[in-house]
């Protein structure tokens, strides 16, 4: 049995990747069950589909939810935990201490260096960590930077959902929504609000654009700097050119409407959004953060700038408002070289590491133990 413990009370890319794994498991008859917080967008998204148990987990130190944690894993007779997030890892450290009875596997898919101090260290270093998966090779160096034992670290990128995108056709409805006017070239950037998606240097950069060009940046997301995004967007007088959608669930129809995506982010562990819009057939501009150069090939499918680069951002933006058939080109490329990111491969692979602890087809040993029994 695979207990899969997640922390968070929002629904981002890394909650998005857990329901894959668990879809994955369930269509090859793996039992599981799935640990998260009461009342969060995961339990609201997975408990009908799911065995799903509420468990609050107030910080990394609560000691109440380790004890509960170890009571689940007892009586479940859970062989594997796998954690989805950084708090999850903590607790079902802390419970492997106390009940060293498991597998411990630990997804990590920031590639944030370590914190400084000795708890992080511990944390990261420790014999009880069995495994990680890191979602990018860039945060597999990160962690082997910062002492990881890289034995065991596993690179296992992230998957989406290739099928998800092929049957939507581009939807005219939302020219009429953010009043989009003739052959204006939209831009598109999905991401959380968030200091490290550095969505600054993307505002810059299509303030850079002449007025004469017909261009509007679609920002989808929502997230603590908003306030401070749209005191800049108004500062550099571009309030017609950028809007803000907030939160949306319609983000496959959304990227169909994009004419390019954009994504200038200063740390990035892989970045599901840019698979997803790669899947769309888009062109992407993106900085060579993190990860983002492991999906994106240079003048291939796109183009990379540095981080923080406004200047350089604004002169592809310019290169790609002009040229429809460049787009188109790379548009394709991005088509078929998403396919190594099937969601399928990401299972396959996680399987994999879990059949190299339990055996291979574990799910049917532990079925016959439990007919015996």
């Amino acid at each position: 049995m695979i207990l899969h413990l997640n922390t968070a009370k929002t629904w981002r890319g890394g909650e998005r990747q857990c329901l894959y794994l668990a879809e994955g498991l369930a269509k090859r008859n793996i039992p599981q069950i799935l640990v998260g917080q009461p009342d969060s967008e995961f339990e609201k998204r997975t408990k009908d589909r799911f065995e799903f148990i509420p468990l609050a987990m107030r910080g990394e130190w609560d000691l109440k939810a380790v004890s509960e944690l170890i009571q689940i894993i007892k009586a479940k007779k859970i062989r594997l935990v796998h954690t989805h997030t950084a708090r999850a890892h903590a607790i079902a450290l802390f419970a492997k201490y106390f009940y060293p009875h498991f597998i411990l596997v630990v997804s990590r898919r920031v590639d944030f260096t370590i914190r400084k101090g000795l708890f992080s260290h511990l944390k990261y270093t420790s014999d009880l960590n069995d495994v990680f998966l890191t979602v990018s090779g860039k945060i597999k160096e990160i962690l082997i930077k910062d002492g990881v034992n890289p034995e065991k670290i596993i690179t296992v990128y992230s998957g989406i959902d290739l099928d998800r995108f092929e049957r939507i056709k581009r939807n005219t409805k939302y020219k009429k929504e953010f009043d989009i006017k003739g052959r204006t070239v939209v831009f598109g950037n999905i991401a959380a609000l968030v200091d490290h998606k550095d969505h600054e240097t993307l505002i810059k950069a299509i303030s850079l654009v002449q007025s004469k060009r017909k261009v509007k940046l679609l920002i989808v997301g929502e997230g603590e700097l908003e306030g401070h995004l749209k005191s800049l967007v108004k500062d550099l007088k571009i309030e017609d050119r950028v809007i803000f959608t907030g939160f949306r669930d319609d983000i496959p129809e959304l990227l169909k409407f994009f004419d390019v995506f954009a994504i200038t982010s200063k740390e990035e562990g892989l970045g599901t959004s840019v698979l997803d819009a790669m899947a769309s057939g888009l062109p992407i501009i993106a900085t060579r953060g993190g990860g983002l150069p492991e999906m994106i090939s240079h003048e291939k499918g796109g183009y990379l700038s540095n981080v923080k680069d406004s200047v350089g951002i604004f002169q592809y933006i310019n290169q790609l408002a002009v040229k429809p058939s460049l787009r188109k080109e790379f548009g394709n490329y991005n088509r078929e070289a998403v396919k190594r990111f099937s969601i399928d491969s990401t299972i396959e692979k996680t399987i994999q590491v879990y059949s190299s602890f339990l055996g291979n087809k574990f799910w049917e040993t532990q079925s016959n133990e439990t007919i015996d029994n």
